[in-house]
């Protein structure tokens, strides 16, 4: 085989080892991790990251709309520590009669297939543009499989679940079983942290405490505060999120 024959192979095979990799990358990415909350974290904090934007969409059911501090500070955090724009866009796009009272175990994932099939406005590009952050607000009741509430009794106040992370960019708020008003801005910020990689903590004042009961005091014994929430995350988290701003592996398929 001739030496420019050679050359003319090896520059082809190169050329369409790239090009299968510029399909199957972001293909992988976005139908193979899109499932795993977690899996977008640099893709949404790093400054290497080809997503320059980080577009918010909240869609929610009439009566449920978010509270305009929770998401101001959802804003501010996201700014903070991914040093992105971010494009608030929020409509009552959901109708009561699409969304059951009571969700059971995995239809939860069912539902909210179906409603973003039928509501979402904004979705991430390709490989580049703009990153999303999909938000549902929704007046329902969710049973994760793992629990039993055959027996709970009839004055308990304590709600199902107030917010679950379902996706590396699907968020939702249960708000209708919030128990107070001033604990949205926590619970939203908690399901951030779901989205940024953070896992559940035992820490009583820590944003991630999966326990919404434990906040009841302040942050010392001497700041004794009823409604207190935590509203920042702690030094370690922080630390992470640095080093997720700083890094270049951007892709899941090498995290």
């Amino acid at each position: 085989m001739g030496e420019s024959v050679l050359k003319t192979l090896v520059i082809y095979t190169a050329t369409l080892v790239i090009a299968v990799a510029l399909i199957l990358v972001p293909v992988y990415v976005h139908y193979g991790e899109i499932h795993i909350p977690g899996s977008y974290n640099a893709l949404y904090l790093s400054k290497y990251s080809p997503y320059k934007t980080i577009v918010v969409e909240i869609d929610y059911q009439p009566g449920m709309e978010p509270a305009p501090e929770a998401v101001e500070a959802l804003k501010q955090q996201i700014e903070m520590y991914s040093g992105k724009e971010v494009l608030i866009y929020i409509d009552q796009d959901i109708e009561d009669d699409e969304v059951p009272a009571v969700i059971r175990g995995d239809d939860l994932f069912t539902t909210t297939s179906m409603l973003q099939e039928q509501n979402r406005d904004y979705r991430t590009g390709w490989f580049g543009g703009n990153i999303t952050l999909y938000i549902l607000y929704l007046d329902t009741v969710w049973h994760p499989e793992d629990q039993d509430y055959s027996t709970r009794p009839a004055s308990s106040t304590k709600p199902y679940s107030v917010g679950v992370t379902y996706a590396a960019d699907s968020i939702i708020i249960f708000k209708g079983s919030l128990p107070r008003n001033g604990m949205e801005t926590t619970i939203l910020l908690h399901e951030q942290g779901h989205i940024w990689g953070f896992g559940h903590t035992n820490e009583s004042d820590n944003i991630m405490n999966a326990e919404f009961e434990v906040y009841k005091n302040g942050p010392s014994p001497d700041d004794v505060v009823e409604t207190w929430y935590p509203k920042e995350f702690d030094p370690a988290q922080k630390e992470e999120l640095a080093r997720l701003h700083e890094t270049m592996h951007i892709l899941p398929l090498f995290n």
